[in-house]
């Protein structure tokens, strides 16, 4: 209701936080917000709770770039290749086929809605869309307590309100990981 303007404090601004968790690892908040005070506030408090700092407009973002991701699931399309040759002849960078029943499309975010367009004229239905920021590079991330303090983290700022989207330049080592699951 706030966001259609039937709530007082209706007006919603976009405002993206940038700052280091524990370990160095940078991290970029975009929220909405009705209430730019409140949400800075929360998020300078999430970050120094888990051993982080919020950083100057500018300190991370250079770090990641905006790209279009497009997700299918394996069990709609007609086969591999034909996805592949679709979305790479469509203007995509990447196709990356997981192990967990899902097919990530990366391209350009100018690129995104012409991709989705072709996957759509093919009757390739789309799970998710949308553009999101891509680090260039990967921190791998050994120490348990860095490790355990980077996660509470970001869960604690996926669980507020305002969040719209949460990115981070880390990897957790696989047989590292067995532990935090």
């Amino acid at each position: 209701r706030k966001g259609t303007g039937q709530d007082a404090g209706g007006d919603l601004m976009e405002i993206m936080y940038e700052g280091y968790a524990a370990g160095g690892v940078a991290v970029i908040v975009e929220t909405a917000t009705d209430n730019k005070n409140r949400t800075v506030a929360d998020v300078r408090h999430i970050f120094t709770k888990h051993g982080g700092s919020l950083g100057e407009s500018g300190s991370v973002a250079f770090q990641f770039d905006r790209m279009g991701v497009i997700m299918l699931s394996k069990d709609k399309y007609p086969d591999e290749d034909t996805v592949m040759n679709l979305a790479l002849e469509a203007g995509a960078d990447d196709v990356r086929f997981g192990d967990d029943d899902l097919v990530e499309i990366v391209t350009k975010s100018a690129k995104l809605q012409q991709v989705a367009d072709i996957l759509d004229l093919e009757d390739i239905p789309i799970l998710w869309a949308g553009t999101v920021l891509v680090p260039r590079d990967l921190i791998p991330v050994r120490d348990d307590e860095v490790i355990t303090n980077i996660l509470s983290l970001l869960d604690e700022i996926t669980a507020m309100e305002s969040i719209v989207n949460l990115s981070a330049d880390f990897w957790i080592l696989d047989e590292r990981l067995e532990r935090f699951i």
